[in-house]
């Protein structure tokens, strides 16, 4: 069986995880209670204020009240200011809210109290890459690992960091380090899995991705990664079957049956692959690539019309869509609408070219569809 070339999906490598627990609130933030008197210059008045406020936050932090707990913690901090952990709140909330410039700060802050703290690094490193301070991640995340060489999300957080550095092989090492300290961890294996495909490393990454599903059972991502693997390896089968299995596991998780229609469809299934296309579109009317897909299964079929009624309805939710206005144009060019494909194909050339693509190839093959037109 001959191993193949395969591109990856850009939406299969962002979909490495970066994340900051914001699911449920961490226990370094809610611990901030049990410090409130940790400050000997405050006043006792002040101390037992501050026990209130305490309180107060935390019930608005469980309420899900987040801007009210923000303010209840920022007089707080006005009553006590040597108090890291209330900094680390603040954060946790900025951050909660999206305001990562803001976390940033409130993290610094926290860190400028307490350098010794694993967890400040770890919150700091994640706002830094969500605000694309790449470089300061990696700083903070590397601090975060030395204060605690057990802190297997600032590890995670490292690796993807790494690959948005488009450093593929810090990325690759730093996840065979973490499934070496948590073989247990699927996540993880899924991740090496996506860098190993992506440095062409194709056992590898099959092996990770095999492991993956064995802890993750359900995961249809997991069966995708697997599907692109069987893909570079050359197993059509085995690629067939994972995507098949992919949208089996989740059938109203729209990006798994985008990506498992693209497998299904590069392998010429076509009904299974337009199936799970609009399965992705039942569940988001407003996936874009879906309805882009329904497109490409109903040109590759012969269906100008249906195609370019699948077009229209990706650029009505995401009119600048480059992609989408290029294959408008070529099921118009199908149906004999020369002059209307000609605007459509020059419109997506623009928008690339605005992207700074101009040399990529999707821009030459719209100047050869304009070429086949005479322009």
């Amino acid at each position: 069986m001959q191993e193949r070339l395969i591109r990856i999906p850009v939406a299969l490598m962002m979909s490495l995880p970066l994340s900051l627990g914001l699911g449920a609130i961490p226990g370094w933030v809610v611990g901030v209670q049990a410090q409130s008197s940790a400050n000997p210059n405050s006043a006792p008045a002040n101390e037992l204020r501050v026990f209130e406020l305490f309180k107060q936050a935390r019930a608005s932090l469980d309420a899900g009240q987040y801007d009210a707990a923000l303010r209840i913690y920022q007089q707080a901090a006005q009553l006590d200011n040597r108090n890291a952990r209330i900094y680390s709140a603040i954060g946790f909330i900025q951050a909660r809210r999206e305001a990562y410039a803001e976390a940033a700060q409130a993290y610094r802050q926290a860190i400028a109290l307490d350098n010794q703290n694993s967890n400040f690094y770890y919150a700091l490193a994640y706002c830094l890459a969500n605000l694309k301070d790449y470089s300061g991640a990696v700083q903070a995340y590397t601090q975060a690992i030395q204060l605690d060489p057990k802190n297997i999300q600032a590890q995670e957080g490292l690796a993807v960091v790494y690959s948005r550095q488009r450093n593929f092989v810090g990325a690759l090492a730093t996840y065979q380090r973490i499934v070496a300290n948590d073989p247990k961890n699927a996540s993880a294996h899924r991740s090496l899995g996506i860098l190993a495909l992506q440095q062409q490393r194709i056992p590898e990454a099959i092996a990770a991705f095999t492991q993956a599903a064995q802890l993750d059972p359900k995961s249809g991502e997991v069966r995708v990664g697997l599907a692109y693997g069987y893909l570079a390896q050359g197993n059509t089968a085995g690629a067939i079957a994972a995507a098949n299995e992919a949208t089996r596991l989740e059938p109203r998780n729209a990006k798994v049956n985008v990506q498992a229609g693209g497998i299904l469809l590069s392998q010429g299934n076509l009904d299974e692959a337009l199936a799970a296309y609009r399965r992705a579109t039942n569940v988001e009317a407003k996936m874009v690539d879906g309805h882009i897909g329904v497109g490409d299964v109903l040109r590759t079929r012969g269906d100008s019309l249906g195609a370019l009624v699948a077009y229209r309805q990706a650029l009505q939710n995401q009119p600048q869509n480059p992609e989408a206005r290029y294959k408008l144009g070529l099921a118009l060019k199908d149906r004999g609408r020369a002059a209307e494909a000609v605007t459509e194909l020059r419109t997506a050339r623009q928008i690339y070219l605005s992207q700074g693509q101009g040399q990529s190839d999707e821009v030459r093959k719209i100047n050869g569809a304009l070429s086949q037109l005479g322009q």
